[in-house]
């Protein structure tokens, strides 16, 4: 709690922060890093704080750190790369892609790098089954609830995505929609209606996130972005993850679970589909013409 509050008085960003140190941490483990002051070992309060502490100042190591992963591991060069853990040079969150893994294609699909407010897709981990009947055929529910089923998962993603970009063009706070469905898009439809004085549909909204979502999508191309640039680090894609049990901080027998993503270029080509972009993550013209964003 402390670090965290010391990263709010200093302006860090916590997810970037402790994914950085954590980046720092195991840099050191693998022999590419060392500091003259700080152990850098995992768990040591003093080299967690510290740290804070250099990056904000841009002092001693926190001036490489205050860089974020991925520019710092090109600098320390070697395999430092392996352990930067982003997608875009943003930091991941911390939901775990081979458990969560709608979040795992949100980070990778995400227009501003691995951020878990783009798109935000709860339902299926919320165990949210009434938006679930809401938003999709039938036909598709269970699989699409099973969260270690990845079928279905781009379907929630672009979902997701369409509902956050139109919650924040709205400036409505994303705990009422895209993560509690507290509010669907009906309800925000019938408080614009009142307020501008003509109906507007759910669909309607919704459609207006898609076209915030390929618009950004568009920019992010003309920066010379690609399906290259939509991807997890590797270390998600090809190691399984044991998930045990605890008792006092200590281990419990065997897994309970072994998450593993067994086929994320599936997933990301259906997304891609859904999206109506090319293979390349690249909107047809027949997307951009159904979505107006086709003017020269």
């Amino acid at each position: 709690m402390h670090a965290n509050r010391l990263c709010n008085d200093l302006g860090l960003d916590t997810i970037s922060t402790g994914v950085t140190i954590a980046f720092a941490m195991e840099c050191h483990q693998r022999g590419l890093l060392d500091d003259p002051d700080l152990s850098l070992k995992w768990g040591d309060a003093d080299t967690l704080l510290g740290l804070i502490e250099r990056t904000a100042h841009r002092h001693g190591l926190g001036d490489l750190l205050a860089e974020g992963v991925r520019r710092a591991a090109e600098i320390i060069g070697g395999d430092a790369p392996r352990y930067a853990m982003h997608v875009k040079g943003m930091e991941l969150p911390r939901q775990e892609p081979r458990i969560a893994k709608g979040f795992g294609l949100g980070h990778v699909t995400s227009n501003r790098g691995a951020d878990h407010l783009y798109a935000l897709p709860t339902i299926d981990l919320a165990g949210n089954w009434d938006a679930a009947r809401r938003f999709f055929l039938s036909e598709i529910v269970p699989a699409l609830m099973e969260t270690d089923d990845e079928t279905y998962k781009p379907d929630l993603v672009v979902l997701s995505e369409h509902y956050c970009a139109l919650s924040d063009a709205l400036g409505v706070c994303k705990f009422t929609t895209a993560e509690t469905y507290a509010l669907f898009p009906e309800d925000l439809a019938a408080g614009l209606s009142a307020l501008w004085g003509r109906e507007v549909s759910g669909e309607e909204l919704l459609t207006v996130g898609e076209r915030i979502v390929n618009l950004e999508r568009l920019y992010n191309v003309r920066l010379g972005l690609s399906r290259a640039d939509d991807r997890l680090p590797d270390r998600f894609t090809s190691e399984p993850l044991e998930v045990h049990t605890f008792d006092r901080g200590e281990i419990t027998g065997k897994p309970v679970h072994i998450g593993r993503l067994r086929d994320f270029e599936t997933m990301l080509d259906r997304y891609y589909r859904l999206r109506g972009w090319d293979e390349n993550g690249v909107p047809t013209p027949e997307t951009l013409q159904r979505l107006g964003l086709d003017t020269p």
